[in-house]
């Protein structure tokens, strides 16, 4: 099991190779399925943590965890999606709004550049409006769910995450 670190990741964000635009994607594996997260959304990745139970957080919710000195809810993503959990490996740091989630994630694969042309619109059928999935990446013959953290939580859900947080800190003060 490979050790993350935020030093690896930290600094990436949409670049230029050989003249042509390109993505880079953190890929990780849900249930059997690839997904991706822009790296520039990306804070760190962690193997999976020992998690606070919150009993007031809405079912997608994990708990809490303390990480480099701050309260940050984790997500069960496979519970977000209506998917199978299958085995959690990781925790993948994103920012959401200036907040950071964590996000169980069955196991980190691996950073991938995917051209501009390799990114693809999520089909109408799939897409919808309170839908997280907007793109789909093709890269290495594969294709990759691409998870836009920004639609991932509603702004009454993020009030909620934010509640919960400030829970997390005054019984860590307490």
């Amino acid at each position: 099991m490979p050790k993350w670190k935020k030093t690896s990741i930290i600094g990436a964000e949409q670049r230029r190779i050989r003249g042509r635009e390109h993505m880079q994607l953190v890929t990780f594996s849900l249930n059997d399925t690839d997904y991706g997260i822009a790296l520039k959304d990306v804070e760190s990745i962690d193997n999976r943590k020992q998690v606070v139970n919150v009993p007031t957080a809405p079912r997608y919710i994990r708990g809490i965890i303390r990480l480099h000195g701050e309260i940050v809810p984790v997500f069960r993503l496979a519970a977000r999606f209506g998917v199978e959990e299958g085995q959690i490996e990781n925790l993948i740091v994103v920012n959401v709004d200036g907040m950071k989630v964590g996000l169980e994630v069955g196991r980190v694969k691996e950073i991938v550049d995917v051209e501009n042309a390799g990114m693809l619109p999520m089909p109408v059928l799939v897409n919808s409006e309170r839908n997280c999935f907007h793109d789909v990446a093709s890269c290495k013959k594969e294709l990759i769910v691409v998870l836009d953290v920004g639609s991932l939580i509603s702004m009454e859900e993020q009030r909620q995450l934010r509640r919960i947080i400030d829970e997390g800190k005054e019984n860590a003060d307490a």
